[in-house]
């Protein structure tokens, strides 16, 4: 069996000597279909964590069920299906209280702390497993997980129809929100992104607007002289907080969904008290939230297709982290296909 395992610091490898995985009694073994690479498998990469070292990559998967477990009652065989990858420890007192984002094994996870899905077979927990729709994809299963995170964010915020949103960063997660955002009702979407490919898929995704982060300031002439009421930042460097504090609106939130790192300075961070702003983070998403989000794409409210900018076989993997890994690029959602 292939699969591709993370060695540390700017070394991923592929092996075709790995052992088909044996189930406990409340599992499924998945025949593994798609898997999409992420910007936290990349970071990993770039930096040697906090990725456990020899364990296969990959959290974001689609798949159909080939065998189940004896305590299996409500999956069955040959259903297509994806994975909430999350391993919370079903006992603390957030996962009583229906938040198992913050349980006390917060990063626990598959792909991350113990073998992911970038190999031929993966064995899951049948109460991690969640069955596609008939007219949702296996490549629209591959990326339910990164769209819950971006359908989190926007409910975390507190966004209401009518308001104005600018979003940091065109990545995957910054296009469904901007997808998510059109869906709940913004009166005008904001984006401000370097690449100027990814700048034309924002506008595509139902953007209003997307330029340079360096025009930044032209956004509060469009939102009556304000600024937005929302922004969402997807990348999390002190630059991009930075512009947000400058631009949002008085008494606005700012969403912090991705972060580069432990600690930086903020320079005009007094702006947080002097125009009453809410920083607000979030992290993952529920059981619920990930069983939202493969709703709207049987409904055919998010276009998760559109952010994929391309296919890869398994062997190429390495080689695509070292391309990820050196920006700037074209590259949004990267499937790689496991079959």
């Amino acid at each position: 069996m292939k699969g591709v395992i993370f060695e540390g610091k700017h070394k991923v490898s592929l092996r075709d000597d790995l052992t088909k995985p044996e189930m406990e009694q409340d599992e499924v073994l998945i025949n593994v279909k798609k898997v999409g690479i992420c910007g936290t498998d990349v970071g990993s990469y770039e930096k040697g964590g906090p990725y456990f070292p020899d364990k296969i990559i990959g959290h974001e998967f689609s798949g159909e069920i080939v065998e189940i477990g004896k305590t299996v009652k409500k999956l069955k065989i040959g259903k297509r299906v994806t994975v909430n990858p999350q391993k919370p420890c079903g006992e603390c007192y957030y996962c009583f209280h229906h938040q198992e984002n913050m349980c006390k094994l917060q990063n626990y996870a598959l792909g991350t702390t113990e073998d992911g899905a970038m190999r031929n077979f993966i064995n899951v927990k049948a109460e991690r497993v969640h069955v596609l729709p008939d007219n949702v994809s296996y490549e629209n299963g591959a990326i339910v997980e990164p769209l819950s995170i971006a359908l989190n964010a926007v409910i975390e915020s507190g966004f209401k129809i009518g308001e104005y949103a600018t979003v940091m960063g065109a990545g995957p997660i910054g296009l469904f929100v901007i997808q998510i955002l059109r869906v709940a009702g913004a009166k005008k979407i904001f984006v401000l992104e370097p690449v100027e490919s990814k700048q034309q898929k924002a506008l595509e995704m139902g953007a209003d607007k997307a330029s340079d982060p360096k025009n930044w300031a032209r956004i509060r002439r469009s939102t009556e002289g304000l600024g937005p009421d929302h922004i969402y930042d997807c990348v999390g460097l002190s630059s991009t907080i930075s512009t947000s504090l400058s631009l949002i609106k008085k008494g606005g939130c700012i969403t912090l969904i991705g972060m580069h790192s432990n600690s930086f300075e903020i320079n005009n961070a007094l702006l947080l008290t002097t125009n009453s702003i809410t920083l607000k983070g979030v992290y993952g998403y529920t059981q619920d939230i990930f069983k939202t989000a493969i709703n709207l794409l049987e409904q055919g409210k998010i276009d998760g297709g559109s952010i994929i900018s391309s296919h890869i076989a398994i062997e190429e993997v390495p080689r695509m982290f070292e391309k990820l890994s050196n920006p700037p690029h074209d590259e949004l959602k990267v499937i790689v296909d496991i079959e």
